[in-house]
């Protein structure tokens, strides 16, 4: 289903025209998840970090160089001794017309606790880089849910409000006529124009409240706010859902799982590892290190040619093993390592006041939600009952035994009845939403 929903999804231009596609709540979740920017950023921050882990990795890693070297000396370099001592000076030349060299320089890390402990944060950041994208990826869903669950309830409360202005355009006209045959005055078919104007108001300001709204679910979901969209999810189908998910309010709950627990306790974790890094700033640093060098000398340029005139070549190689230790440093280092260690005290009280909050935040949502679907249900009772009171006014209305004003204040009444039921209905859906957030539902990771 996804997969034809992206190709239905897909741009097809045809000039400046974008087409018309159709879009249920879980493909426009699915869509935002692939598609909002927001989405993307965090994507590619984590796809960052993960180059930066490997960037440290490879600190420890062999270092392996190697270089070349050709010279001719032109001019060869010369002492000058009193070879016989009789006071004559001798010009003696060293060396040959032309060298090359050629060496291999091997050096590894053989201990660096900064070196241990800077891989591990870096681990740490990138994790935090997937904790931030999961975090991004769960608000985008939220808010996704929430647009689309807005253009539901106002798409609803458009077809209500149609309906009741072809009801009152009609009872305006019927009264119309009896008022041309003397059978109604003229005052009553004014005041159903005023009712009828109202709700034409009222529905060309849902209207417009409804064109914004479906072009922040299209930014949301990474579409182009000029496309057309068709919402297949209708209010019955979501309230449904929202109604079935009451066993959520059962549901175990872990504040562990929260993303913001997460990524506090992903942060702790961080400082913990600075703290370590300046314990093992006490320890030594070793080095090893290997070099291979080869020397050809020659009076020909062909330096390389073992039968050149005074050819020869020399290989000569070492190793070696160096190490540092820090003896003193003023105790600097010391005081460090214990701010360090005072941060992450602070990040354990803050982890135990986050999971404090999180409890409570969910207590919130259930309730929340639970007032929610008891306000909703009380809400289509009161609308079945203030319809039932709009028809029957209606009907004594055109009968001449109630009044115009009686009948516009039980339309009223209607009109206000949908609205709070409409806004019950927006409010359960989205604490729904609210719970399940919670709850960790959306997470797409979990702790261990």
């Amino acid at each position: 289903m996804i997969r034809t929903f992206a190709l239905a999804a897909a741009l097809a231009i045809s000039g400046a025209t974008f087409a018309q596609t159709s879009l249920s709540l879980e493909q426009a979740l699915d869509y935002a998840q692939k598609h909002n920017a927001q989405n993307k950023v965090r994507s590619l921050e984590q796809r960052a970090a993960e180059k930066v882990l490997w960037q440290n990795v490879a600190l420890g890693l062999p270092s392996v160089t190697t270089a070349g070297q050709y010279t001719d000396n032109i001019e060869l370099p010369a002492q000058f001794f009193d070879i016989n001592q009789d006071g004559v000076i001798d010009k003696l030349q060293f060396g040959t017309r032309y060298t090359s060299l050629g060496n291999l320089s091997v050096n590894q890390l053989v201990f660096d606790g900064s070196y241990i402990v800077a891989v591990l944060a870096t681990s740490v950041l990138r994790d935090q880089a997937a904790l931030n994208r999961e975090k991004t990826e769960i608000e985008v869903r939220q808010q996704t849910a929430q647009f689309y669950h807005l253009n539901v309830i106002l798409s609803e409360n458009e077809k209500v409000l149609s309906e009741n202005l072809k009801l009152a355009q009609s009872t305006a006209t019927q009264m119309a006529a009896m008022a041309k045959e003397g059978l109604a005055e003229l005052e009553n078919v004014d005041q159903i124009n005023l009712v009828a104007r109202q709700l034409e108001a009222g529905l060309g300001n849902i209207r417009q409240q409804k064109t914004i709204a479906a072009k922040m679910l299209l930014l949301t979901c990474g579409l182009p706010v000029e496309q057309a969209v068709v919402l297949t999810s209708g209010l019955d189908q979501l309230i449904q859902g929202a109604v079935a998910g009451e066993g959520l309010l059962q549901a175990k709950f872990n504040p562990e799982q929260h993303v913001d627990y997460r990524v506090l306790a992903a942060g702790r974790m961080g400082q913990s590892l600075l703290y370590q890094n300046d314990l093992v700033s006490f320890l030594p640093k070793v080095y090893a290190g290997y070099s291979l060098t080869k020397q050809y000398v020659s009076e020909d340029a062909n330096v390389w040619n073992p039968n050149g005139i005074f050819a020869n070549n020399v290989v000569f190689q070492s190793w070696n093993v160096s190490a540092q230790f820090p003896l003193f440093t003023s105790g600097r280092r010391v005081f460090k390592a214990q701010e360090s260690r005072l941060k992450v005290e602070q990040l354990d009280v803050l982890l135990e006041q986050t999971r404090s909050a999180i409890t409570v935040q969910h207590l919130q949502a259930k309730a929340e939600f639970e007032n929610a679907l008891t306000t909703y249900r009380l809400q289509s009772d009161n609308v079945a009952l203030a319809k039932r009171l709009r028809d029957k006014s209606r009907i004594k209305f055109m009968e001449g035994v109630a009044s115009s004003l009686e009948y516009s204040q039980a339309e009223t009444q209607y009109q206000q009845t949908v609205a709070a039921m409409l806004a019950s209905a927006n409010e359960t859906l989205n604490k729904r939403i609210a719970l399940e957030k919670v709850l960790g539902m959306y997470n797409t990771s979990k702790p261990e």
